[in-house]
Formats: structure tokens, sequence, C-alpha cells
């Protein structure tokens, strides 16, 4: 027996098996590429959360400084604005000596980053001595002040609520 093997059919086989391993290869490199990418969006991504995290708690670091190295009462935190519309900013007073922690009237820009605090009045329930949710004027704490600390990098915003208190009275 002779065999005898057509030249013309293998052709179409061997085309067909080269499409399907480019094919396949193709897809392998695209699904890596994602992977790539989505490790590095994920990465960039922990890296702004870790500098939102530092600038938070330096900025509450400094506020408990300068409450700390002020009197509550007549240039410390009861002194300062309270609400929304009266952001502060804390950095170094150069003009003293030592240095010291002050507050800034504003918002302050830190690369792509804006930070700014807030201080609120603060009530608390006669009963449980507890911080009321909703401010009720007629059981104002004057020696505790809501601090909300935020962060904003473009349309993002990131916010930290801790509660100072007078605690040299």
């Amino acid at each position: 027996f002779m065999f005898q093997t057509s030249i013309g059919s293998n052709r179409g086989f061997i085309f067909l098996e080269i499409l399907i391993a480019i094919t396949l290869i193709s897809v392998a490199f695209i699904m890596l590429l994602g992977i790539g990418f989505s490790t590095l969006t994920l990465a960039t991504s922990l890296q702004r959360t870790a500098e939102v995290d530092a600038l938070i708690k330096e900025e509450l670091e400094a506020i408990r400084s300068f409450r700390e190295g002020t009197i509550w009462a007549t240039n410390g935190l009861a002194t300062k604005n309270t609400g929304s519309a009266n952001p502060y900013y804390v950095s170094v007073d150069t003009t003293v000596n030592p240095e010291a922690w002050k507050l800034n009237a504003g918002t302050e820009t830190i690369g792509a980053f804006t930070r700014k605090v807030v201080f609120d009045t603060v009530s608390r329930d006669p009963v449980t001595n507890n911080i009321e949710s909703v401010y009720n004027a007629s059981h104002n704490d004057p020696n505790t002040r809501k601090v909300t600390v935020t962060v904003a990098l473009g349309a993002k915003t990131y916010q930290v609520v801790s509660y100072l208190t007078n605690w040299n009275q």
C-alpha cells in the first residue's frame, strides 16, 4: 500500500491551527494586560488612600497640640467660629518662640489634596451625659468641640470626626 497525502487539504488545517493558536495567545495577552492594569490602578488607589490617611492624622494631631498649647476659653478652641461656613487649617506659627501650632481661616492645598477642619458646638444629654446627635442649645457643652477633618482629592472626599474636650478645666 502506498499512502498519499494531499498537500492542499493539509494547508487548510495548518492555517486553521495557526489562526486558533494566534487567537488563544492574543486572548491570554489581553487578559494579562487587564490584570496588570487592574494591579496598577489598585496600587495607585492604595497609595492615595495612605496619603489621605496620613494627612487626616497629621491634622488631628496638630489640632490636639494646638488645644494643649492654648487656653480653651481665651484663645483656644472655644474662641473659634463653628459650622461648615468657617473652615480652618493648622500651620506652624513661626512668629513665637518656641514655635507653636496656629489655626488659620480657610482651606489648605497640599499637592493634589485640599484639607480643612470644621469645629462644631456640642450638647450633652443631661441624664446620660452622652453627646447628643443633634445640637441642642439648652444642653450646650462649652468644654467639648466636634472636629471634622476633610481631605478632598478631585471629586472624592474623605472625612474623620473626632471630639476634643477642655481637659485643662
